[in-house]
């Protein structure tokens, strides 16, 4: 019997937890004809990871899709969520396991963007923009952070799209950990225009305490310069990715999961290994 199992990061913050767990419950109507679908948390919550898989068996499950519910790839869905499955692996050796991949690079994600842009008072349009018509104004995406290329890069692509489709002038992108540029040096690489108006967008599906610290910096870099930084909502379980959730588990359903290895730290130090 099929079954799907959702696996999120996990917060201290639990109201972060609860937001995972609402947003599964929605996108398990998407699946209706999976009849077992569970969710679990990567670390820092309960269920744990093999408490989910514990739980779908419980229920009859013989195949289970792990689905990573993250916004970026890096190595928490390269390594740290693989290996964790192949250690069940060897306690259900009669289990089939299959491997999603996460939300990655999408167009849902930009409309996203934008609606946060948008009710931080940002004016968007319906239609991409005519270079002409682009404000002075900028903006600057904060990410996680990873040392895993394939991270930081997605992420500039993804820049790239809201900037395409976002009538502004300018946009940046900035890391809270483990890849530059970092926080500081985004916002000090906006002074270099002339744009009075920066919005700051987190890229993030849950903040736990940073929306406060980011919010502090920002007032300070407002004060100390003549420019207005604008601090956007964050990400969130949006209910537009419930539609890209369900795409990613089809993918998995049906054996048709695609996933860059070309730039994957990860590949290549096993190819300079010898593997």
């Amino acid at each position: 019997m099929q079954a799907i199992l959702y696996v999120g990061h996990g917060s201290r913050v639990q109201a972060g937890n609860e937001e995972l767990l609402a947003f599964v419950e929605k996108a398990k109507s998407a699946q209706p004809q999976v009849t077992i679908q569970e969710c679990c948390f990567l670390e820092l919550a309960e269920p744990t990871i093999e408490q989910g898989v514990q739980s779908c068996i419980e229920q009859g499950a013989t195949d289970i899709a792990v689905l990573p519910v993250l916004l970026l790839t890096a190595g928490h869905a390269k390594v740290d969520i693989p290996e964790a499955i192949d250690v069940i692996k060897s306690k259900f050796p009669h289990i089939t396991f299959t491997y999603g991949k996460p939300i990655g690079v999408e167009q849902t994600v930009v409309h996203i963007i934008q609606d946060r842009l948008a009710a931080a008072g940002l004016k968007v349009g319906a239609d991409r923009p005519r270079y002409e018509d682009r404000q002075p104004v900028s903006i600057l995406l904060v990410g996680r952070g990873s040392s895993d290329p394939d991270n930081t890069s997605d992420l500039m692509k993804i820049a790239r799209l809201v900037w395409e489709y976002t009538p502004v002038s300018e946009v940046e992108v900035c890391f809270l950990a483990a890849a530059r540029p970092t926080v500081e040096e985004g916002l000090q690489r906006l002074q270099r225009f002339d744009y009075q108006t920066t919005y700051v967008v987190p890229y993030l599906l849950f903040t736990g305490v940073l929306m406060k610290s980011l919010q502090e910096m920002l007032d300070d870099w407002s004060e100390t310069t003549d420019r207005t930084f604008i601090l956007c909502d964050y990400l969130g379980f949006d209910d537009q990715l419930i539609k890209v959730l369900a795409s990613r588990a089809e993918e998995v359903l049906n054996d048709d999961v695609q996933v860059n290895c070309d730039t994957c730290q990860f590949r290549l130090a096993y190819a300079n290994n010898g593997g």
